[in-house]
């Protein structure tokens, strides 16, 4: 008889320790799945607009250098802020180049490395990014290599004093051309393909980051909550920051269905939804103090 009791005690023990197990995983692989939704992407194509923090000289830069910006205006995805405004950003620049021929301008080519938000949260990117000026304006007059303006400045006078050297009026014109024609077309290299210039921390420029990458989502919203400003630069001719708003979402009113008529009562009609349009997000930016 002892035996006919025993075996479904057996029985019941191993059960329980199953049962415990598949808790146990379960416990497992729910929190598993709580630390993979607690990330948040900042997708490709993202926008971040910064400013620098340390000059940059684009004629002295050279690939592998540190860039430090800070981003002046928050980063939003599905309505939520996922870098704030005043958040750190370091980079590492890959190239600089140049473009257009009348109006210049410059592209950055970098690679973000990280990013440093105000509760000391500090979140690994490394996604390569473009920048550019905001305003290409604000770049300012263009560094022009003083050797090949002197070279162009200088040339037709070289071809004048070497055309009257050799003699007759013939030779002076010949030269004096020739001497010209050297000046303008080294003016023209030096105008259009070796422009550089000298950005001053707090100059505004506009990041496209060009891979997604993850963030911790809950220490993100905790940085979101804290005040952190973005520092003023004054650069010369006193510069003043405006800050920028963040836009609003649409606002949804949905409709009232209409009453069917009942008896003598006649009904009434319903109401069609109706869709309040936000406002877009508008960022901060620089401009000369009132």
């Amino acid at each position: 008889m002892r035996s006919v009791f025993v075996v479904p005690a057996m029985l019941l023990a191993v059960g329980s320790v199953a049962h415990g197990q598949v808790t146990a995983f379960a416990s497992v692989d729910s929190a598993v799945g709580g630390e993979f939704d607690s990330t948040v992407t900042v997708p490709a194509g993202a926008h971040l607009f910064a400013q620098l923090q340390r000059p940059l000289d684009t004629r002295t830069a050279k690939a592998g250098d540190s860039v430090y910006m800070q981003i002046t205006f928050p980063v939003t995805v599905d309505d939520k802020v996922l870098i704030p405004a005043g958040t750190y950003a370091l980079a590492t620049l890959d190239s600089v180049a140049r473009r257009g021929w009348i109006h210049h301008t410059i592209e950055l080519q970098l690679r973000l490395t990280s990013l440093l938000f105000a509760n000391g949260y500090v979140a690994t990117v490394r996604q390569p990014a473009q920048a550019q000026p905001r305003d290409p304006a604000a770049l300012g007059p263009a560094e022009q290599p003083k050797t090949l303006l002197a070279v162009g400045g200088a040339a037709p006078l070289a071809g004048l004093a070497i055309g009257a050297a050799a003699g007759g009026q013939r030779n002076v014109f010949v030269g004096g051309a020739i001497g010209g024609a050297v000046g303008l077309a080294t003016a023209i290299v030096a105008l259009t393909r070796n422009s550089d210039y000298s950005l001053a921390p707090g100059f505004p420029l506009e990041l496209h980051s060009q891979g997604p990458f993850e963030l911790d989502a809950k220490r993100a919203a905790d940085a979101a909550k804290l005040a952190s400003p973005v520092q003023s630069h004054q650069h010369s001719g006193e510069q003043c920051y405006t800050p920028g708003t963040p836009g609003t979402p649409d606002i949804y009113v949905p409709g009232t269905p209409g009453t069917p008529p009942v008896g003598d009562f006649p009904g009434t009609p319903g109401t069609p939804d109706i869709v309040i349009p936000g406002t877009p997000d508008i960022p901060g930016y620089w401009h000369p103090c009132p």
